[in-house]
């Protein structure tokens, strides 16, 4: 992609990859910044952290990671809030574009590599944290992550083996409701149980309230399990199933994913993704290509593992 933002002829790239790069850039309002590419040569001595919500609990505890390896090494860390929006994802790569960091942690739930390649072709190397595995490409972004589709599967194999039979799922729409989904529903099937799924629009405890309010208007023939795609929807979820005179487990049982610190409080039986040890392994990867030659080699994927903990709640 830096091929096309910055020479008026190439070649190399064929006329229909160049028109799409060129769109993409207008819409961004994307305009090559001089002094940004002056600056390149030079250390800004800061990795910058594009988080989705920063009131969600998970993210902080990710850039807590980051800090702990980028503040030994003397890096500042920045932060941006997308809440979650394309927009809001758009304008951090533009803020990048400017030469603000020098390398970027980020979970994305909108941009894809050839967004994100306008920096990678800038010498600024990105860490996503991801749901999957991703294939290395021939750019420097790279992949954190744990297996969310197994992660999924595993807490529904409990579910199952506690002997719950109708079990629902509330989802997010973006993000790595997908992956969760994904696992989930393998495992309904292969037990012979039908998969339910119930989407609101955020990881937030009040898309959880909606869903379960849904749910439990379904009346004798609501589930008797709740897995939620994250520890939010989750904690919604028991709020709506409490103010309806409802005991979890005893009436339905819920579960979550993350494991944010509230959920040992609270008794939530939750998958556990290590967002401190992500965030440390993201900050270990900048600063890994950011070391002479960093820069040459294909991106990666490196995965750590999830743990399914067993609380009260289901």
């Amino acid at each position: 992609m830096s091929l096309v933002l910055n020479k008026s002829e190439t070649p190399s790239v064929p006329d229909a990859t160049r028109a799409r790069i060129l769109k993409f850039a207008g819409e961004m309002g994307y305009q090559p910044h001089h002094p940004a590419r002056m600056l390149r040569r030079a250390r800004t001595m800061a990795l910058a952290c594009v988080v989705p919500d920063i009131t969600n609990p998970f993210y902080p505890g990710l850039v807590r990671g980051v800090q702990s390896v980028a503040a030994p090494a003397g890096y500042d860390v920045l932060m941006f809030d997308t809440d979650g929006r394309e927009e809001g994802e758009a304008r951090a790569v533009s803020w990048l574009l400017q030469g603000r960091a020098d390398g970027v942690v980020g979970t994305f739930f909108h941009l894809r590599v050839p967004q994100l390649s306008m920096l990678a072709g800038q010498s600024v190397p990105i860490v996503r944290l991801e749901s999957r595995y991703k294939a290395a490409g021939d750019l420097p972004i790279d992949s954190v992550y744990i297996d969310n589709a197994e992660a999924s599967a595993a807490m529904t194999r409990y579910l199952i083996e506690r002997g719950h039979r109708r079990i629902a799922m509330i989802l997010a729409e973006v993000g790595p409701s997908r992956q969760r989904a994904l696992g989930y529903a393998a495992v309904m099937r292969a037990a012979g149980l039908v998969p339910d799924v119930v989407t609101d629009s955020r990881y937030s405890e009040e898309s959880g309230a909606r869903a379960m309010s849904e749910i439990l208007a379904r009346g004798r023939d609501r589930p008797t399990a709740v897995f939620c795609a994250n520890d939010m929807l989750a904690i919604g979820a028991m709020v709506s199933a409490r103010s309806a005179g409802l005991s979890v487990p005893d009436d339905i049982a819920i579960a979550g994913f993350d494991d944010i610190p509230a959920a040992k409080l609270l008794g939530l039986t939750t998958v556990r993704q290590p967002e401190f040890d992500l965030g440390a392994l993201a900050a270990r990867t900048l600063l890994e290509r950011l070391q002479p030659g960093g820069l040459n080699s294909r991106g990666q994927s490196r995965e750590l593992k999830f743990e399914v903990m067993t609380r009260s709640s289901a």
